[in-house]
């Protein structure tokens, strides 16, 4: 019976160590992979800590198992629907806390890359820092 205790004893604490994000839930049955394949509408934007989130900016993101995702901005102005849309390939970076999305002619330099602050499968905030300006992104989004 002691031996029994020891062992769950362990693995709860082994459990309580498996976040590898700095926000996210300490454990969960779903892989990252999982979590992060999703269709996702932007929530929430923040830049150098002031929100900027537009809510007439429809933002959307579609991460797919296959290793492809397409993004879409729209909005509409007089009646009428304005937009934009992208679409490539992404991968995980090397230790899964962070995830490059490349452009479909290129998977040498990734057009964005994040750090995953937080996953869950309904909610997912992301991080990129303009090296070259500076400028920090916070992207919050949830699930469509």
């Amino acid at each position: 019976m002691k031996s029994v205790l020891f062992s769950l004893s362990l693995l709860t604490l082994g459990l309580v160590g498996c976040s590898k994000f700095n926000e996210g839930p300490s454990f969960s049955i779903h892989s990252r992979k999982a979590r992060l394949c999703n269709d996702w509408k932007l929530s929430d934007y923040v830049l150098n800590g002031n929100n900027v989130f537009d809510a007439s900016v429809t933002t959307k993101m579609s991460i797919d198992k296959d290793g492809t995702y397409s993004i879409s901005n729209y909005t509409n102005e007089l009646g009428q629907i304005q937009g934009t849309y992208s679409h490539g390939t992404w991968a995980f970076g090397e230790d899964e806390t962070s995830v490059l999305f490349y452009s479909d002619t290129t998977t040498v330099n990734p057009v964005h890359e994040y750090s995953i602050k937080e996953l869950r499968n309904k909610h997912m905030v992301l991080e990129e820092e303009i090296f070259q300006t500076g400028a920090n992104h916070r992207l919050t989004f949830i699930q469509q």
